[in-house]
Parts: C-alpha cells; structure tokens; sequence
C-alpha cells in the first residue's frame, strides 16, 4: 500500500509543477496546489468541474482518463480551447502543460457548452463517460469473465460469461497503471500491449472481505508467463483444493488435503476420461450430446480451445470425458461393453489384460506430461518425483511467515517459489545456498500460497503441472453466471436457459433468477410508462 501512496504522492508533485499558476489566475493561493490529495479537489474547482469527480481521479487506471479530461477542461477554461494542446500535454505526460504554466498570461474564463460540443461531440462525452464509469467498475470492484477452456467441466462451462468479485478476497491493486481501461493485456484485434511498464508497482491488496475456502471456486492470473507483468497474464479459474499451510495427496484421482478426502460441492459435476468398447457400433454425436452433454467433435473442429470429449482408438475403442453424474447411465447404453477409468499410475505399468487401444493413449496423451516439481519439458532421466495426475504428492504448501530448511528436496519443492515468485536470487554452489549472495540454511516465505485444479480433472492444466499459486495471483471470486452460450449446441439450446442469472457458489442445485430479472424489468419499464401518461395528461 504504502507504494501506491508514493506513488500518487509523486503525481500530485508532478501536478503541482505543472499546474501551481492555473491555480494562482483562479484565485487560489499558490502554496494549496502542492498540498497532496486536497489539491485534487481544487483542481477540479478551477476545471469547473464537480468536486466530487475526485473520486475516480484515485482509481488506478481510471485515474489516467480522468487526468486526460481534467487537463482538457482546464486547459479549456483558460482559453487554449483547440484540441492540440490536450494532445501535446498527453504525448510529453504533462511537459507540455507546464510550459503554458510557466510561460504564458493566464487568465480562468467561463465555461463555454457550446464550444465544448462544438470540438468534441456528444457521443464523445458519452463513450468517456462509460469508460469512468464501466472502468471503476472493473478495476474495484467486479468484472466479467468469459470461460474459454473446459478445464471445470461440467461445473463451470466452456461459454460461461461470468461476474467475478474482486473484493471478496480483497482488492487487488493493478502492477501497471498505466494501462488502458477496460482491457487486459493487449488492444483487441493487434498483439499490441494495452500497457506500460514504465511504471511498475509491487503487490498490494485492500483488506479482504472473506478467506479464500478450500473448493472455493477462484480466478487468478497463470503463474507460468514470465513474459507478462502478474496482473497482464491470462486469467484461469480453477478450485481451490488446498489452503496455505496443508499438504496435498492424489491417491487414485481422490484429492485429500491432510488426509481428509475433498468432496466436490454441491453445484459442481466433475468428469474424468475413460476407456469405452462398445459392440462395434459407434456414438451418435447428437444422442450423446442430448443426453450426456458430451461433445464428439469432427477432427476439423479440434484445436485448443475445442476440445472433443471422444477420442475415437479403433473401430470399436474410444477415450471418453463422461461427467460423473452421466457415468451411470453412459456405461448403461446397450451398445457399450466396457468402461475403465484411466488411472495414471506412479508406475506407469498395466496389469495383464489391458487394452493395447488404452495403453497406446496413455504413452501418447498422459505419460509424457511432466509433474511439478519435475522440470517441465523434462525427459523421464530428469524425473525427481515419480507423481503422475492420478497419484500425486504428498506436497506441503507454504504459507506466509513459515520457514522450511534448505535441503535438497525442499529446494525441488519451492525453489520456484522461492526465486520466480518472491523475487530472490538463487544460487547453489558446492551443495551450499545463497539467497541474495547471502549464506542460507532456512528460507521464510513472504506469501501464502494456494493449490488449485480443474474439475475436469483429465483435461486441466492447474497446479500439478506447475506447482501452487502465490497469493499474489489470485484475483478474485466467480460469484454469478449470467450469460452461457453452447456454441455446439443448435438453435435455442445454444443459450443455456438453466445456468443464466445462476449463483455460482452455494447449497444444492443452482436456481436461475432470469424470470424474477425480467420481471423487474417488465415492472420498471411499466412504470415508467404510466408515469409519462400521467405528466402528459397532467
């Protein structure tokens, strides 16, 4: 927090450099254009603008649109009406505007409306304002998020468009503000970034509202892009299956988390791949998406963000993803004769009598995946840990202010944590550790640290593959679905009338309120109706 506070002291020196004789021609003592914050509010006073509009100059990223209209404004006020001077002022981050301050007559005039319109169009005004506003949204307190990959299957779905609150597990303030608003890493449509890092702040968050809760659902930003600034890398949702602190085991696909298995909620519907015979006749896309929602794909759809649930071996061998509320009536079919879990074992080695259809996909799909802590892209003679997906751990997860010895195994274990996420440099000489070029026999962690995995547990990429996530990652928390679209789907059963105005977290099966929503709308609109007759008949 505290470099934040830097932070914004520094614009509002910066400010007041550029500023202090805009201030003086308005009637306002020079030394009050230096006094940090309240000279924000004065600033807008001699804009001629609402005092209140302060507001939003202190939302990060929004701040950076609201200083482009206040610089606007006041330029406006004191006769440099013509657009190019807000233009220089932005292109030289504000040189330009102090120039004027230190060489030119000034004199505050009057607001002009129809000036203003004349420049700069209505629908101009409007879009600036949508973007304070939408903005501040977005940056404090909610934002919407659209689910493009299977990964929670069939709990929350490819096309679900979702409100993730950023204020749950308190807010976290952006690594760059300067940023544009409402975008995320790059402009739409170009490989563009939509930030700077000319500015880059440390980690800090707001006081959270809640804890984050073991099988809590949570967004938060891929550990593995180093290329990116934290908040600038892809959002991922995920489960939170292990708290900072506890030790997660993987014994035949079951989760335990200190050796209590971990149930999956109520609203959630897990799914794991299987081995299916049938009696030589194949699945019919259509039935099986009718009555299991399983996706069988042409080979021409398939690429990373479509993912076919069946995987046609042989005539009559298929590697299914069936939901595990659909296992029972899917192994029921006439046609299917055999249905196996797969189940990757830390040996990878079969019993007699295995399929040689299953054993050809696991060596191709599931045993070349390297697990954390392993190096990743590593070969089977770099492999320190024989973990697969299926039978994984046991894994201590750090949490902030624990310390651990730096022994051989703990340093596989959290080096990543330890140089990557922290920030500390690591180095081994002779079996000794240095950590910043100082002797180390112990390490205390900064940061807790969360174990998250995806519901579709056979097709997830989540900590197995790279390890926990630092807290510095976690975003927020999905809280409501009020869009899903099935984009395999056909005509109206493309939008998913059951999951729309959803509550994602909760006791037992989700109730849509899209019916009590329109009725609201129905009633406000109705009454907005009656009351116009009423004027006009008045």
């Amino acid at each position: 927090m505290l470099d934040y506070l830097f932070y914004y002291l520094a614009l509002n020196l910066w400010g007041a450099l550029i500023t202090w004789r805009f201030f003086v021609a308005a009637g306002i003592p020079a030394w009050k254009a230096f006094v940090p914050f309240y000279r924000s509010m004065l600033w807008f006073q001699v804009a001629d603008r609402p005092k209140w509009w302060v507001i939003f100059a202190y939302v990060p990223i929004i701040d950076n649109v609201m200083s482009l209209i206040l610089v606007y404004e006041t330029l406006h006020m004191f006769g440099f009406k013509k657009l190019k001077h807000t233009l220089f002022t932005a292109l030289t981050l504000g040189a330009y505007m102090g120039y004027l301050n230190y060489s030119q007559s000034l004199t505050r005039g009057q607001r002009d409306n129809a000036d203003i319109r004349r420049r700069i169009p209505l629908v101009i005004n409007h879009v600036f304002f949508a973007i304070v506003a939408a903005g501040s949204l977005r940056v404090m307190v909610i934002e919407a998020y659209n689910i493009p990959t299977s990964s929670m299957e069939k709990s929350l779905m490819v096309g679900d468009y979702l409100f993730v609150s950023k204020i749950h597990f308190g807010l976290r303030l952006p690594n760059t503000p300067w940023s544009i608003p409402l975008m995320h890493s790059s402009i739409p449509g170009t490989s563009t970034s939509s930030y700077s890092e000319l500015i880059k702040l440390p980690y800090s968050r707001l006081p959270k509202l809640f804890a984050v809760k073991a099988l809590d659902a949570v967004v938060f930003n891929v550990p593995v892009d180093p290329l990116r600034p934290v908040d600038k890398r892809d959002n991922y949702v995920k489960r939170c299956m292990g708290l900072p602190g506890d030790t997660i085991r993987i014994v035949d696909r079951q989760v335990y988390n200190d050796q209590r298995l971990m149930t999956l909620p109520d609203r959630s519907n897990g799914q794991f791949s299987y081995y299916v015979r049938t009696n030589g006749q194949g699945f019919n896309p259509g039935q099986i998406k009718r009555d299991f929602d399983i996706n069988y794909l042409k080979n021409s759809q398939v690429n990373n963000q479509n993912v076919s649930d069946v995987l046609q071996i042989t005539q009559t061998e298929f590697i299914v993803t069936i939901p595990e509320q659909a296992l029972e009536a899917f192994s029921a079919m006439m046609h299917v004769d055999t249905v196996i879990v797969i189940n990757a074992l830390a040996s990878h080695q079969f019993s007699e009598g295995t399929p040689e259809a299953l054993i050809w996909y696991y060596n191709q799909a599931v045993k070349p995946m390297p697990m954390y802590p392993n190096p990743m892209g590593g070969h089977s003679d770099t492999t320190e840990y024989a973990w697969t997906r299926d039978n994984y751990g046991p894994l201590w997860l750090p949490s902030k202010g624990s310390t651990i010895s730096l022994t051989r195994d703990h340093v596989l274990k959290y080096r990543r944590s330890i140089e990557i996420y922290e920030g500390h440099e690591f180095r081994e000489v002779n079996g000794s550790y240095f950590i910043d070029d100082e002797p180390a026999t112990s390490y205390t962690f900064e940061m807790d640290y969360y174990w998250m995995m995806g519901d579709n547990r056979h097709n997830s990429w989540d900590s197995r593959y790279w390890g926990p996530v630092p807290e510095d990652h976690v975003m927020g928390k999905p809280v409501f679905t009020f869009m899903s679209w099935d984009k395999y789907a056909k005509g109206m059963d493309k939008i998913r009338m059951d999951r729309l105005f959803t509550v994602v977290h909760g006791k037992g099966k989700p109730t849509s309120y899209l019916l009590v929503f329109l009725a609201l709308v129905a009633l406000y609109y109705g009454w907005e109706i009656w009351h116009k007759r009423k004027q006009s008949r008045q």
